[in-house]
């Protein structure tokens, strides 16, 4: 028993082993050891940010020409602005983060009856003005029908025809556009019976 264990011993640490295996460790360690980083030089860049619109969400979009390499950071008096330069950063306009979206109160906007079964009855009755735009979409995400018009504080009434749609769950959503950008925006669940 005891010779065995001496002969896979000697096995393991023949020379030839041994300097394969130092050999194998210093490539091992040297690959990993080399990296290359990017750099750039800032030359120009801007932004861009869209505050929300019929067919397009709110985004932002920013782009640079290469990137500096000092980086130095400014601040104003009261901490309102904070610039710095260098490393391109992501930019959320304020507006995008202090204003949000505000849904319709229960007075602004009725949906009924629910369930529906035919004609599904939309009363709007808001104080702000501007773009409405209503859509119906499915469970799916698909959109069934899409309805605008420019309000101006009185009462509106529409009637949506549910007739033609297969029992199930649809969701209305209702828009409020001022001077191009979103200003209210509400989803309301429709059940439809069997007709």
């Amino acid at each position: 028993m005891v010779n065995t264990h001496f002969h896979i011993t000697n096995l393991l640490l023949k020379p030839s082993s041994g300097i394969l295996f130092a050999i194998g460790l210093l490539i091992t360690s040297a690959l990993q050891s080399q990296t290359i980083e990017p750099f750039t030089l800032n030359a120009t860049g801007g932004n861009f940010v869209n505050r929300g619109a019929v067919k397009l969400n709110n985004f932002s979009f920013i782009w640079s020409v290469g990137e500096s390499t000092l980086i130095e950071t400014f601040t104003t008096a009261n901490g309102s602005v904070i610039i710095t330069q260098g490393v391109l950063q992501p930019f959320v306009d304020k507006d995008l983060q202090s204003i949000p979206i505000m849904g319709f109160t229960k007075d602004e906007v009725k949906v009924y009856p629910i369930p529906v079964n035919t004609l599904l009855q939309f009363d709007l009755y808001s104080r702000d003005t501007g773009k409405v735009v209503i859509q119906l979409y499915d469970v799916l995400g698909n959109t069934l029908g899409l309805r605008d018009f420019q309000y101006n504080t009185l009462p509106v009434n529409q009637k949506i025809d549910f007739a033609k749609y297969a029992s199930g769950t649809y969701f209305l959503r209702v828009s409020l556009y001022s001077n191009g950008s979103l200003k209210k925006n509400s989803v309301y669940k429709i059940i439809k019976l069997r007709s």
